[in-house]
C-alpha cells in the first residue's frame, strides 16, 4: 500500500530505481508514481516533472485497464496537491480531486477515495471553508477506516481534532486527546507528528506554553522525518510563538528563521507568508518595527493569494497592531475589518474578538468616538456572553479610552474598576501594569487622589510582578531547550547504539545477500548455453565480489596439448587470446596438470611472468574447472592490490568457479546436441522434399490415366474420320458418289470432328489445371484466387487416385471467397489430407466417400473441412497423427510425413490452425482454419 508522505528509506530506494533507465515500463511507471507522490511536499517542481514523465508512461505501459485507472487516478490527486499549494488554482485542483476520486471510487479503492478527501479538506481550508473541510476530513476518517488503514485514520483523527479545537476546545479536547494518544502506538512518524501537533495546540490555547513547546518539538522532529513539509512549516512557526509567550525572542526568531528557510523552497505562498508574518510577530516584539512592517507587507503579497486560511486572519490583527502602535490608525483600521469578516467566515470566535477589539481601538485613534463605542460594545456583549474574560478586559480599556476622550474620566474609571474586578476573579491571571496605570490617572483627574495613589502602587507592584513572570518565563524556555537538549543527545546515545547494531546486522544480512547473489549469478551462468555469454556472465558479475581488474578464462585442448585462453579482460578492455602450452611454466598451465588451485601473493621485488600488454599484478588466483573428473580449463583472476583475497574472497571464488565450469559444460553439451539437431533438421527436409516430390508424382500418375481417356477417344474419332474421307474419297474417284451419300459422309465427319475436338479440349484443361497447381506447389509465391474454384481443379486432379483407392470425392462448391495466400501450400495440405483418406480410412476392398467442405467464418478467415465415413482413428494414436515418421503402414513404404507437412503447413505459412476429430468406426474430419488474406494475420 502507498504510504501517505513515504518513509525516508522507501524515498530513497525510489530515488535510486528511478535514477536508472533501465527496467521495463510497468515496472518504472509504478516507481515514478510513487516517488512523485511522496515528493508531493518534500519537493513540488520536482514532483511535477515527475508527472510529466508517468502521464507520458501511462500511454506506453502494457498493464491491464485497472491497473492503468488506478494510478491515472493517483497522478490526478498528486498533481491537485501540487496546483493548490504551489499555484492556489483552486478551481483546477478540485477538478483534479473530483476525477481522481471517481477513479478510486470506480476501482472500490476507499483508501485512494480517503486521500482524494483529504486533499479536498487541505483545498475548503484554503478558500476558507471550514464547515466543508471538517466535512471531507470525517469522510477520509470511515473511508480509512474500510480500507484497513490505521496510520491514515489516526493522521485524519489528529487533523479533525486540530481544526475542531479552533472553534470549540473543550469538546475537542474530551473527543480526541485519549484516542490519539491510543493511536501513537503505531510507531509512524506521520501519526507521531500530527498527534503531538493536536496535543501542542491544546497546551497553547490553555497557555501551557512550555507544555506545547514539548509537544510541538516532538511533532516537529517527526514530520521532517515523514516528509509532512507543510506541517513541518506550521509547527516551526507555531513553536517560535510559544516561546515569544515566554518572553525567549532569540529562540522565538530562531525558529520562525527555521521555518522561513523550510517555506522558501517550496514556493508555496500560504507557506511563505506564513513564514513571514510569523516573524514579523516577534519583530515587532522585539520594537523594530520598521523591520516588521515590511515583513508583514511581504507576507501579505502571499497571503492575498489565499485569504481564506486562518493565517491571513492572525496576519491582518498582527500587522494592524503594529500600524496602530506605530501611530498609524488609518491603515491599522481596514486590516482589523479584513480580520473580522475573515474570523467569521471561519467560525473561529478567538481571532474574530481579536479583530472587533483592534477595530474600537482604531476607530478611537481615528477620533470616530461613536463607531468606536458601538464597536467596542458590541465586542464586549460577546464576550460576555462566551464567558471569555480575558478579552472582556481587553475592551474594556479600549470603552475607558473611548469615554475619556469624550471628557467622562469617572465613567472611564468605572469601566477600568469593572477591568480590574474581572481579572481578580480569574485564577492565576495577573492583571498587566498598564491598567492600573491608566486607572490611577484617571482617578487623579475626578479628584480622587486617595485611589489614584492606591492603584499607582498597584501598577507598580504589577509591574514587578511582571518582570518576575517574565523572568520565570524565560527560565522555563531555557528548561525547555536543556530538556530539548538531553532529549536529543540520549536520542544520539540510542542511535548510535542502534547503529552498532545494526552494523553487526549488516554484515550478516551482507553475507546472507552474497549467498543470494551467488545463487542467483549461478542461476544465470549456469543457464547460459553460449561460452561467449558465460564468459562475459561471469566477468559482468565477479567485480561485484571481488577485487578483479584482470580476469582471464582457458579451455583445454587435450589434442594440441595447449590452453586456449580466448576469453581475458584487464580494466574493462578485452585483450587478444592467446594459447599456453600445458608443459609450460606459467601458473595457469600448472594449475591445469596438477588440477589445484594455486593461491599467489607477489613480493614487491619478486620476480613474475609478465604478459605482453598486461601490467604486473600483486595477488593472483588460479582454479580449475572441473565437472566430475573432466578438466575443463583454468579461471584465473588477479588484483593490483596486496593480499586481495582472503577467506571470503576465497569461497566466493571457488563457487563461481563451480558455476563456471557446469557452465562450460552445458555450453559444450549444447553445441554437440545443436550439430545432432541441425543434422537431424536437414535429413527430415530431405524427407520432406521427397515426400513432396512422391505426392507429385502420385498426382502426375493420376493426371495421365485421366487424360489418356479423352485422348483416346479423340483418336478414336479422327481414325474413323479418317476412314470416312478416305471411303467418300473412293466413292467419288469412282463416279457413284451420290448426293445423299455426301450428306452422310459429311454428317458423319462433322459428329466424329466435334467428338474428338470436345475430348481435346477436355484433355487441354486437365493439363492446365494439373501445370497450374504444379506451379503453385513448386513455388512459395502468394497470389490472390478464388477459393471454391481452386478446390474444384485441386480435387479433379487428385480425384483418379482416390477412385483407384475406391473413395468417392464429394464436393458441394464454396461460396465466393477471394484467397490472398500461398496455393502452393493449400494445395499440398489438402492433397496430402486425401491422401490420407486413400491410405487410411478403407480396409482393403471396401468403398467410402470422402467430402470436402470450405465456409467463410465471422473473422475473416475460412474452414476447409476434409472428412470421411471410413473405420476413423484409435484415441490412443489420435494425438500422433501429425508427429513426424508416425504411420501405421511403414511396412506398406510410407513415410509418416504426409499429415506433418500438413500440420507445418497450415500453422506456419498458411498461419492457421488444423484439428482432427475422429470416433472409431464413425469416421474423420479434418478441419482447416486459415486467414483468407494471410498477411492481414497476426503471424
Amino acid at each position: 500500500m502507498v504510504d501517505l508522505f513515504g518513509l525516508p528509506a522507501r524515498v530513497a530506494e525510489l530515488e535510486g530505481r528511478c535514477g536508472r533507465q533501465d527496467g521495463d515500463t510497468a515496472g518504472r511507471l509504478s516507481d515514478l508514481l510513487h516517488l512523485a507522490w511522496y515528493l508531493r511536499q518534500r519537493d513540488t517542481q520536482r514532483c511535477l516533472s515527475l508527472l510529466g514523465e508517468v502521464e507520458r508512461l501511462l500511454d506506453m505501459a502494457p498493464l491491464s485497464e485497472d491497473t492503468l485507472a488506478l494510478a491515472r487516478a493517483r497522478a490526478s490527486l498528486t498533481r491537485a496537491e501540487c496546483v493548490a499549494r504551489l499555484h492556489v488554482d483552486l478551481g483546477a485542483a478540485e477538478g483534479l480531486v473530483a476525477a481522481a476520486r471517481a477513479g478510486f471510487a470506480a476501482l472500490a479503492d476507499p483508501v485512494g477515495e480517503g486521500d482524494s478527501c483529504f486533499c479536498s479538506s487541505d483545498i475548503a481550508l484554503l478558500r476558507g471553508d471550514m464547515p466543508a473541510a471538517t466535512r471531507r476530513l470525517e469522510e477520509a476518517r470511515q473511508l480509512y477506516r474500510r480500507g484497513d488503514d490505521p496510520v491514515r485514520a489516526a493522521i485524519a483523527d489528529a487533523w479533525l481534532g486540530r481544526l475542531e479545537s479552533y472553534g470549540t476546545l473543550e469538546q475537542a479536547e474530551v473527543r480526541w486527546t485519549a484516542p490519539l494518544r491510543e493511536a501513537n502506538t503505531l510507531e509512524h512518524p506521520a501519526v507521531r507528528a500530527h498527534v503531538a501537533c493536536f496535543l501542542g495546540g491544546i497546551a497553547f490555547q490553555r497557555s501551557d506554553f512550555t507544555g506545547c513547546i514539548t509537544h510541538w518539538q516532538e511533532a516537529f522532529d517527526n514530520a521532517v522525518v515523514a516528509g509532512c513539509r507543510w506541517l513541518s512549516i506550521t509547527l516551526a512557526a507555531t513553536t517560535g510563538a510559544a516561546y515569544a509567550n515566554l518572553n525567549d525572542l532569540p529562540t522565538a526568531l530562531e525558529w520562525k528563521e527555521k521555518a522561513f528557510a523550510l517555506a522558501e523552497p517550496t514556493g508555496w505562498p500560504e507557506a511563505l507568508g506564513t513564514a513571514l508574518s510569523s516573524m514579523a510577530e516577534t519583530t515587532t516584539s522585539l520594537g523594530h518595527h520598521a523591520r516588521a512592517r515590511h515583513l508583514f507587507e511581504e507576507a501579505l503579497t502571499y497571503l492575498a493569494k489565499v485569504q481564506g486560511v486562518r493565517r491571513y486572519v492572525i496576519t491582518c490583527i498582527a500587522y494592524g497592531d503594529l500600524c496602530l502602535a506605530m501611530g498609524d490608525a488609518g491603515t491599522a483600521l481596514p486590516w482589523y475589518e479584513k480580520a473580522c469578516t475573515g474570523a467569521v467566515r471561519l467560525g473561529h470566535p478567538d481571532t474574530e474578538h481579536s479583530a472587533m477589539r483592534g477595530m474600537a481601538a482604531a476607530l478611537l485613534a481615528l477620533d470616530r468616538l461613536d463607531e468606536a463605542k458601538a464597536a467596542a460594545e458590541r465586542a464586549l456583549s460577546l464576550f460576555a456572553d462566551r464567558g471569555d474574560r480575558f478579552h472582556q478586559i481587553r475592551v474594556l480599556q479600549v470603552l475607558a479610552g473611548i469615554h475619556r476622550a469624550q471628557g467622562d474620566v469617572r465613567a472611564a474609571a468605572g469601566l477600568l474598576e469593572r477591568a480590574v474586578a474581572i481579572g481578580e476573579e480569574m485564577a492565576g491571571y495577573q492583571l498587566p501594569p498598564d491598567l492600573f496605570a491608566e486607572l490611577s490617572h484617571d482617578q487623579e483627574l475626578a479628584g480622587d487622589l486617595r485611589k489614584a495613589l492606591a492603584y499607582e502602587r498597584r501598577a507598580r507592584d504589577a509591574l514587578g510582578n511582571l518582570y518576575e513572570r517574565q523572568g520565570r518565563n524565560r527560565v522555563q524556555a531555557m528548561q525547555v531547550r536543556f530538556d530539548t537538549e538531553r532529549a536529543r543527545a540520549d536520542a544520539e546515545h540510542h542511535r548510535l547504539l542502534a547503529s552498532a547494531e545494526a552494523a553487526r546486522a549488516a554484515a550478516l544480512d551482507h553475507a546472507n545477500t552474497t549467498l543470494e547473489l551467488l545463487g542467483r549469478i549461478g542461476q544465470e551462468i549456469t543457464a547460459t548455453l553460449d561460452s561467449e555469454s558465460v564468459f562475459q556472465a561471469l566477468y559482468r558479475h565477479i567485480g561485484d565480489l571481488l577485487h578483479a581488474p584482470s580476469l582471464f578464462i582457458g579451455l583445454l585442448d587435450k589434442e594440441g596439448g595447449k590452453l586456449d585462453v580466448r576469453f581475458r579482460m584487464e580494466d574493462g578492455r578485452r585483450l587478444p587470446p592467446r594459447h599456453d602450452l600445458l608443459t609450460s611454466d606459467t601458473l595457469a598451465a600448472q594449475a591445469v596438470r596438477e588440477n589445484r588451485e594455486i593461491h599467489k601473493d607477489f613480493r614487491e621485488d619478486e620476480p613474475r611472468l609478465t604478459i605482453p600488454g598486461t601490467r604486473p599484478m600483486r595477488t593472483a588466483l588460479y582454479r580449475p574447472l572441473v565437472v566430475g573428473e573432466r578438466v575443463l580449463g583454468v579461471l584465473s583472476v588477479q588484483s593490483d592490490r596486496e593480499s586481495a583475497y582472503g577467506p571470503r574472497e576465497l569461497q566466493v571464488f571457488r563457487t563461481l568457479c563451480a558455476y563456471g565450469a557446469i557452465a562450460l559444460a552445458n555450453a559444450e553439451a549444447y553445441r554437440q546436441l545443436d550439430r545432432a539437431v541441425t543434422d537431424l533438421r536437414d535429413a527430415l527436409g530431405r524427407l520432406v522434399q521427397q515426400e513432396k516430390m512422391a505426392a507429385l508424382g502420385q498426382l502426375v500418375a493420376g493426371v495421365a490415366h485421366e487424360v489418356n481417356t479423352p485422348l483416346g477417344v479423340t483418336l478414336s474419332a479422327v481414325s474413323l474420320l479418317h476412314d470416312s474421307m478416305r471411303q467418300m474419297q473412293e466413292t467419288l474417284n469412282g463416279g457413284v458418289l451420290t448426293r445423299t451419300s455426301l450428306a452422310e459422309h459429311l454428317q458423319t465427319g462433322v459428329e466424329l470432328a466435334g467428338l474428338a475436338q470436345r475430348n481435346v479440349v477436355r484433355a487441354a484443361d486437365m493439363v492446365r489445371s494439373f501445370k497450374e497447381v504444379a506451379v503453385d506447389r513448386s513455388n512459395d509465391d502468394r497470389r490472390i484466387f478464388d477459393l471454391g474454384d481452386y478446390l474444384k481443379e485441386l480435387l479433379g486432379l487428385v480425384r483418379p487416385r482416390l477412385v483407384q483407392a475406391g473413395v468417392r470425392v464429394e464436393f458441394d462448391g464454396a461460396p465466393p471467397i477471394q484467397m490472398d495466400t500461398f496455393p502452393g501450400a493449400l494445395a499440398q495440405v489438402v492433397t496430402n489430407l486425401l491422401a490420407n483418406v486413400a491410405d487410411h480410412a478403407y480396409p482393403p476392398g471396401k468403398a467410402g466417400t470422402a467430402r470436402v467442405t470450405a465456409d467463410a467464418l465471422p473473422d475473416g478467415g475460412v474452414e476447409i473441412t476434409v472428412a470421411d465415413d471410413g473405420a476413423g482413428i484409435p484415441a490412443d494414436i489420435l494425438p500422433k497423427v501429425f508427429d513426424p515418421f508416425f504411420t501405421t503402414r511403414r511396412a506398406a513404404g510410407n513415410m509418416g510425413l504426409g499429415l506433418h507437412v500438413a500440420f507445418n503447413q497450415v500453422t506456419q505459412r498458411l498461419r492457421g490452425s488444423i484439428e482432427v476429430e475422429s470416433q472409431p468406426s464413425q469416421g474423420t474430419a479434418v478441419r482447416v482454419r486459415i486467414p483468407a488474406d494471410v498477411m492481414a494475420a497476426a503471424p
